[in-house]
């Protein structure tokens, strides 16, 4: 193997693992705020529509931010905005910690939705990691590194409720203090992994095809569907082009239906656990736990050879197909506990196989130079529909008196099951043509 080739997998490597870090610490830093945010804002008088929707303020702040961040990536290089908006969120988590001493009389609510705002803010860095992994991956190997994403939301998402959950029952006088604290201290490690172990993506990754295309011209075109190209002076005139591409408002509009059905049955499953299973708040949270490990055992050891096998477009509509059944489920199989968890596995399945697919189809239909746009504004779908699914099925679970309310994400999924079908057939072959295309000299 030739030395470029060497030096550009061990940097690969470290942008992965930067990358890796950056997005499970994030959601880490969330998920932690999970079993206690509710309960500390109701102690601090707000009611329980607005403790729950703290949540959605953070999410509207991962919205405002996630397509100004990838486009501002674009332009001024992945690696210094990665490292500011992790020292963002640093301070964020710092702010919630003293927001108790530091608000003003009577002010500690509005603070509290302040600062989980900016964390929301920082969190939409999530756009801008997934163009460093599309940065340094070819579109043929692309989907395998996509399940790094899934792999970090899944392990975030196990991991931080649980780890929230064990700092408060050792600082129960002071939860929100506590579980801020730990949350800035995850963030000053990833702080320093970025700043001092991730190289820049996008400097590096032409460096290395110059490199690669004078020793071996045909390789080169190995890690790039088209040459890197000065960004162009409009975002606007960027995604309206990114909209004509056939397929891209397609998958688009899946992202946000999945999202919206997804997170809505996760902001109700709670409740639903409670009023149709009646389970006490430790097997609720052990639920959670339980799609969450799913999650991660199906992006580590499922999700990359399925992928590989059938390809990214009939692994989108297989995992929304498990998504809808797993969704229908907890309804149905009310009050019986064991039939339950099997549910919530086929939840964790779907999620853990069209997450990854829908990553990586979005960054093979963009052009190189503006993948940052491209998967941050999929994100940025992502976080409005964070902002409406909860509020939707929160309204219908009401209206629909319980947790029969789930049959409209059910719905959501299959129809966007059926889309992918239709809508995305072209680049279904688009993708089949690339990967069957001769290397230029083999």
């Amino acid at each position: 193997m030739k030395p470029p080739l060497n030096a550009f997998e061990k940097a690969r490597r470290r942008t992965l693992g930067a990358v890796f870090l950056t997005i499970l610490l994030d959601l880490v830093g969330f998920g932690m705020f999970i079993p206690i945010i509710a309960n500390v804002a109701r102690e601090l008088g707000a009611s329980t529509t607005h403790a729950a929707a703290l949540s959605t303020w953070f999410s509207v702040g991962t919205l405002v931010s996630v397509v100004t961040l990838g486009r501002l990536s674009d332009r001024i290089g992945r690696k210094p905005v990665l490292v500011g908006t992790v020292a963002l969120s640093t301070l964020a988590q710092l702010a919630t910690g003293f927001v108790g001493t530091l608000a003003p009389a009577g002010q500690t609510i509005l603070a509290l939705t302040a600062v989980r705002f900016v964390a929301g803010i920082a969190a939409g860095n999530i756009g801008v990691a997934q163009a460093c992994i599309a940065d340094l991956t070819s579109p043929r190997e692309r989907s395998r590194y996509m399940i790094l994403i899934g792999l970090a939301f899944g392990a975030g998402f196990a991991i931080g409720p649980a780890l929230g959950a064990a700092v408060a029952t050792f600082w129960e006088h002071d939860t929100l203090r506590a579980v801020a604290f730990a949350g800035a201290a995850l963030n000053v490690v990833n702080l320093a992994a970025v700043a001092w172990r991730m190289p820049e993506s996008k400097g590096l990754r032409q460096r290395l095809l110059d490199a690669e295309a004078a020793l071996e011209p045909h390789s080169a075109a190995q890690f790039s569907r088209s040459p890197l190209e000065p960004a162009p002076s409009s975002w606007r005139t960027d995604l309206a082009a990114l909209l004509r591409t056939p397929g891209f408002a397609v998958v688009l509009l899946l992202q946000f239906l999945q999202v919206f059905s997804f997170v809505g049955v996760e902001t109700i499953l709670p409740i639903a656990l409670r009023d149709a299973y009646a389970l006490a708040d430790a097997s609720i949270y052990q639920a959670f736990i339980v799609i969450g490990v799913s999650v991660l055992v199906v992006n580590g050891g499922l999700a990359r050879p399925v992928l590989k096998r059938i390809g990214e477009v009939p692994t989108l509509i297989l995992g929304q197909l498990f998504l809808a059944v797993g969704v229908a489920s907890i309804p149905l199989f009310a009050p019986r506990v064991p039939l339950l968890y099997a549910g919530l596995v086929l939840l964790a399945l779907g999620t853990g196989l069209s997450n990854p697919a829908l990553s990586s189809i979005v960054s093979r239909l963009a052009p190189a130079s503006q993948q940052g746009l491209a998967l941050s504004t999929a994100q940025g779908l992502s976080a409005g529909a964070r902002i409406a699914g909860p509020v939707t099925l929160g309204l219908l679970y009401e209206s629909m008196n319980g947790a029969r309310s789930l049959v409209v994400s059910f719905t959501l999924l299959l129809v966007g099951a059926l889309t992918a079908v239709v809508g995305l057939a072209g680049a279904r072959a688009q993708f089949r043509r690339e990967e069957n295309a001769p290397e230029a000299s083999t």
